[in-house]
């Protein structure tokens, strides 16, 4: 099993609601109307990149580069399964304070 952690912000939306950003993973982004959601829809976005690349249909280049990351209220990391492109834990979270 290969697994895979990356870090994903949260941005409030001035029309209301929020934008994930996966910073490892530049093609990972959705949005949200609550922070509830933001782990789920994360989640869910990137398990479909992870598909689509185990199928070989992204560029080699479009995969993640991990990188390292400050504390920051807008950051929390997700780990998956490569192999399975499934989701495997939250690592952790920060609320805003």
């Amino acid at each position: 099993m290969k697994l895979l952690s990356l870090t994903y912000k949260i941005a409030p939306e001035k029309e209301g609601g929020f934008s994930v950003f996966c910073l490892d993973w530049k093609t990972v982004y959705t949005q949200c109307e609550t922070i509830s959601e933001c782990k789920k829809n994360a989640i869910e976005a990137t398990e479909l990149m992870l598909e689509v690349y185990k199928d070989g249909k992204l560029d080699k280049q479009a995969y993640p580069k991990i990188r390292n990351y400050a504390a920051n209220p807008y950051l929390f990391q997700l780990t998956f399964d490569i192999d399975r492109a499934r989701y495997i834990k939250l690592s952790s979270i920060r609320n805003k304070t």
